[in-house]
């Protein structure tokens, strides 16, 4: 049993439940593949106070164990500032993985999660303790972090270190690739999320002759450049209604500050709309399970989960023709749009049209992003490095 070292700075938390479950995966993942899994990470988040700080340790469910100092606060110019401490944030960690020692756990790998500040932090843990590291990133902002960063050369030599990367599509790879151009492709494996096929699977439905279900999954923030664009699908759902027989019906899942805004919008074009607020996932895979279709527009993906939820659920997508989501959608499973709404209204239509054979597609995503087959691909890289 090969003994990992899995270092991450999102986890989910009592206070942030949805935060880096998408790592958390990964970890169950590698786990269930025969591998002892032990995370730590330094983990920022918001707080009611203006500072706390905590060490939380815990055994989940899986038996993965979990070492993570919990740092919060209610001021966000301090969580800030917390974030760009890095040599705090390693000085927390490197007292968790002293911690681990003395109780036994040598890892013989280092498996860190996101460049910054865990793959910098993983470097340096892997030096120390003279075994290979592997980093799997997740994260969007790679190449903002190159461009502007105080720690952006630190984070390309991690990379250069690094026995493998792991992104977790093609779109991100290539990301890094611009960032840090001597890299060897021989260093780089693709790996998607894990999709959790015993929550998320094909349900055969009744279909409604008279009316065209539409759903939508996820966090409705406010940002400078939003990553997400509801406001495009809402519109060409609108005008497509105009001249669709069926009626039209969206519901959109998630929470965010941008709900009100959108509810304006969704009643101003007379868009039936049912927002339903955060749900965990085995509600979400019940609405997904009823509806006709998935609608996604965004600006950019880096993998892309909710969309693959939605597919393995048997459920075709229209979605934006941007980062990783050409990589999950296809003619065979639905239809990818440039983000203008012409186009939406034009694929809105052409989606609406086709028969798509819905176990089919819900049967392809289960062999690519099962826990299974992502825990496989993983220790094959375990295997290969320390070999």
């Amino acid at each position: 049993m090969k003994k990992i070292l899995f270092i991450t700075p999102w986890y989910p938390t009592v206070h942030q439940p949805n935060n880096g479950i998408f790592i958390r995966e990964h970890a169950r993942a590698a786990h269930l593949a025969g591998n002892k899994i032990e995370v730590a990470g330094v983990i920022i988040q918001p707080d009611k106070k203006i500072f706390s700080a905590a060490l939380t340790e815990y055994e989940d469910e899986y038996g993965i164990r979990v070492s993570i100092y919990e740092l919060g606060s209610k001021l966000k110019f301090l969580r800030d500032l917390l974030y760009h401490s890095y040599f705090f944030q390693f000085l927390l960690l490197r007292k968790i993985v002293a911690k681990l020692q003395n109780k036994g756990f040598q890892p013989d790998i280092v498996h860190s999660n996101i460049i910054y500040p865990s793959g910098i932090m993983g470097a340096r843990v892997a030096k120390h303790l003279k075994k290979p590291h592997i980093i799997t990133e997740h994260w969007s902002k790679t190449d903002y972090f190159f461009k502007n960063s105080f720690f952006s050369h630190a984070g390309k030599n991690a990379y250069r270190k690094a026995n493998a990367i792991l992104p977790v599509s093609l779109f991100l790879k290539n990301r890094i690739q611009q960032a840090v151009s001597d890299l060897t492709e021989d260093k780089f494996k693709i790996i998607g999320n894990v999709i959790d096929s015993e929550v998320f699977y094909y349900k055969e439905k009744k279909i409604d002759p008279n009316q065209l279900k539409f759903c939508a999954v996820a966090t409705w923030n406010t940002k400078k450049t939003p990553d997400k664009y509801p406001e495009l699908f809402i519109e060409a759902l609108a005008l497509f209604q105009k001249n669709c027989e069926k009626d039209i019906v969206l519901t959109i899942i998630g929470s965010g500050n941008r709900l009100n805004d959108l509810k304006k919008l969704c009643e101003e074009r007379n868009l039936k709309a049912t927002f339903t607020g955060y749900l965990d996932k085995t509600e979400i895979a019940r609405y997904l399970q009823q509806t006709d279709f998935f609608v996604h527009a965004s600006r950019i993906e880096t993998f892309g989960v909710s969309t693959a939820e939605a597919l393995i659920c048997g459920v075709p997508v229209i979605c934006s023709n941007v980062g990783a989501l050409p990589e999950l959608v296809n003619n065979s499973n639905g239809i990818l749009c440039n983000n203008h709404i012409d186009d939406w209204v034009k694929g809105l239509k052409q989606l609406t049209e086709t028969k798509y054979d819905r176990a089919s597609i819900a049967e392809k995503m289960k062999e690519k992003f099962s826990a299974h087959t992502i825990g496989k691909a993983i220790d094959e890289v375990y295997e290969k490095v320390l070999h």
